[in-house]
């Protein structure tokens, strides 16, 4: 009997060791989990300061030789080592600034059609189509501006501006086929569709019960958008027309291939321009063994990324201040918010005006100094005049309240307005698509797929070791990216540290709208020139910090959406914090996290602009990382600008091949999606 309790003993104090030593591991890994996300969550802090630090040590030369005449100076001459940026600097802001009053009525037009106009069944496809045209790459962007919209312009747009508005200094002739006024074209449809998508969701946080009230007063659904909807939303609508302004900024490709890159300062749209993520791009490679002039050209990336995060931190802590004052949401500083939302909604509520009837002005001004009191009779002056005519009618019209036939009539001519807006922005993507359907269908072949390039001159050959060179490179971001952002992802929403949580979304949002020449040129200092050679594995590290913050955005939001009664099932069935997430929270929302990873990779394998400065381009198969390596984007690039038929004709088809694959991604994303538990 003793001998029985002696056995019963021994065991029970084993299994208690058993368990101690298993709750013990048990809790190294809740921690280790933990602690590795958390680990994670931080690089997307830290590399917005590594990306800042690392640019600012590398201009030591020309800080210390020019210091802030570098931003004053407009002469630009490697020969002599004279070095200035405000050429640059205002062909940025030019360019940019022609694209928001292009882009700005017809995204917000298109957000409130979306939204408030339309029914389901219709702008469920039109919101997809205005969708895509932010997935095209910015290189076949370029592509086609160069190509077809330049001399387009030239032929049919710039001779009617230069002959009937030629006195106004921005339509000073002669016209050139690459000019900034194309250039403003291309990136206000790229911008578009982002300031379209964000302001729809400061709209429909709108209280449906605002929009009630207002029709059961009487007001037409024209006057309910203009004094409801509109006046709620005006902040945030302005944090996405300055998320916009910073995603044209830093536009490198398709701008460096249609505005000229002429270094001058002159108002005229009609004229080449530079901007300076076009200088970036086009003399890096001259600059690689002049220490001066590469550091010169960090520097432009420096004050290219200073303002683009400036601008970029301004529209995500806005657009979150609108979200939280419409929701009813509790705010940490009241009065800050309040001052921050009045004065943007000052900001959109008469900027855009004021830029609108200044340069009406300049126009009649010009007019009036070229032909004097003639100028009345020129058809520019009549047709203001019969528009201020006709906008003080209808305003005297609309605000008699008995008149209910006009306000309807009204009412619907807005609405047509709306629609009007959404259909340009669809039809800008139908033009693009069809012509790179059309012209890179010729040269779609076997030889495309299975053949390298040829030499210049040489026709045949195809673009095989470019495609190999894409799937390489974006195996390497995906193998680096896609463990980072997804742990990035799960530590905001699962583990609640809520305030370095708050810090890691914010900073992965700016760091999303950094732009990818300043990316580039930061991997080249940080992955390039210590190691003394370009490579496959650097230029999978700049896509890389490319991939994280979409995967990481992506992965909270839907591991938000998984019901909260998941999580309490598997603890209610003893499982660790660590097991509910791995073995619960992640297989719910897996499809939702596979349409993150495939919208990552369908943005990185667009990228042209890091690659310029990391990957290089190599016509080999490459199957060593550490060597120069090719991609599509580069070769598409390369081909296009060249003077050869046959490398224009495989620019076509490269093109082609890339959006088919963006497109492919594309799609799995938006499957995915729709399959995903977490989504429902």
């Amino acid at each position: 009997m003793d001998s029985t309790q002696t056995g019963a003993a021994s065991r029970r104090r084993r299994l208690e060791r058993s368990s101690g030593l298993g709750s013990l591991f048990a809790l190294i890994r809740e921690r280790s989990f933990e602690y590795l996300s958390l680990g994670l969550a931080c690089t997307v802090v830290v590399l917005i300061g590594w990306i800042g630090w690392r640019l600012f040590a590398d201009t030591a030369l020309t800080r210390h030789r020019f210091g802030f005449e570098f931003l004053t100076k407009s002469v630009w001459d490697v020969p002599h080592e004279i070095y200035g940026a405000s050429t640059f600097i205002y062909g940025t802001l030019l360019a940019s600034a022609l694209a928001l009053v292009i882009a700005v009525p017809l995204s917000i037009g298109a957000a409130l059609f979306l939204t408030e106009v339309a029914p389901r069944w219709l702008a469920t496809p039109v919101a997809f189509l205005i969708d895509l045209l932010a997935a095209v790459p910015s290189i076949i962007y370029g592509l086609w501006g160069l190509l077809v919209l330049c001399p387009f312009v030239l032929k049919h747009v710039s001779p009617f501006l230069v002959d009937h508005l030629g006195a106004n200094p921005l339509f000073v002739g002669p016209a050139r086929l690459n000019n900034v006024l194309v250039a403003g074209l291309i990136l206000a449809i790229m911008i578009t569709p982002i300031i379209t998508a964000v302001s729809r969701e400061v709209i429909k946080t709108v209280p449906p019960a605002s929009r009630e009230a207002s029709v059961g007063l009487g007001a037409t659904r024209w006057e309910t958008i203009r004094r409801v909807i509109l006046p709620e939303a005006r902040s945030g609508i302005t944090g996405a027309v300055i998320l916009g302004l910073g995603r044209a900024i830093g536009e490198t490709m398709a701008v460096v291939m249609v505005i000229g890159n002429t270094p001058q300062i002159k108002a005229s749209l009609v004229q080449p321009g530079y901007t300076m993520p076009a200088l970036l791009a086009n003399e890096f490679n001259e600059a690689f063994n002049v220490p001066l002039q590469l550091s010169a050209l960090l520097e432009v990336a420096l004050i290219l990324f200073v303002v683009t995060l400036i601008v970029n931190a301004s529209a995500q802590l806005l657009l979150t201040l609108t979200k939280q004052h419409i929701t009813g949401k509790t705010e940490r500083f009241p009065a800050l918010s309040d001052f921050a939302r009045n004065g943007m909604d000052l900001l959109g509520r008469y900027a855009f005006s004021v830029i609108v009837i200044g340069l009406l002005g300049l126009q009649v001004v010009s007019d009036f100094r070229a032909y004097g009191p003639g100028a009345l009779g020129r058809g520019f002056e009549i047709m203001l005049v019969a528009a201020v005519l006709v906008t003080a009618f209808v305003r005297f019209l609309s605000s008699k309240a008995p008149m209910v036939k006009w306000r309807s009539v009204v009412d619907k001519l807005m609405r047509w307005t709306l629609s009007v807006s959404a259909f340009v922005a669809c039809f800008a993507f139908g033009t693009l698509l069809v012509y790179v359907a059309m012209r890179g269908a010729h040269g779609i072949n076997l030889d495309l797929f299975t053949k390298l390039p040829t030499p210049a001159g040489v026709p045949g050959g195809g673009l095989k070791s470019a495609i190999l060179g894409t799937l390489e490179l974006v195996l390497i971001a995906s193998a680096i990216g896609i463990p980072a952002g997804l742990l990035s992802g799960v530590f905001v929403a699962e583990f609640h540290w809520h305030r370095l949580g708050a810090l890691v979304r914010f900073a992965a949002d700016v760091l999303n709208g950094i732009p990818s020449v300043v990316i580039g040129l930061f991997a080249y200092a940080a992955f390039v020139l210590p190691f003394g050679h370009f490579s496959a594995w650097a230029g999978g590290a700049a896509l890389a910090i490319m991939m994280v913050p979409t995967v990481a955005r992506t992965t909270e939001e839907i591991l938000k959406l998984v019901p909260s009664s998941y999580r309490e099932a598997s603890a209610g069935l003893g499982a660790k914090k660590v097991q509910t997430i791995v073995k619960v929270v992640i297989p719910a929302a897996k499809s939702g996290i596979i349409s993150g990873i495939m919208l990552a990779i369908a943005r990185i394998a667009g990228e042209t602009a890091p690659l310029l400065f990391t990957a290089f381009g190599n016509d080999h198969v490459v199957t060593n990382p550490s060597q120069p390596i090719s991609s599509l984007t580069l070769k598409i690039y390369v081909y296009a600008i060249s003077p050869y038929q046959d490398w224009v004709q495989q620019a076509w088809a490269g093109a082609l091949v890339l959006l088919a694959m963006v497109f492919v991604f594309g799609l799995i994303a938006r499957l995915a999606t729709r399959s995903s538990p977490a989504t429902r």
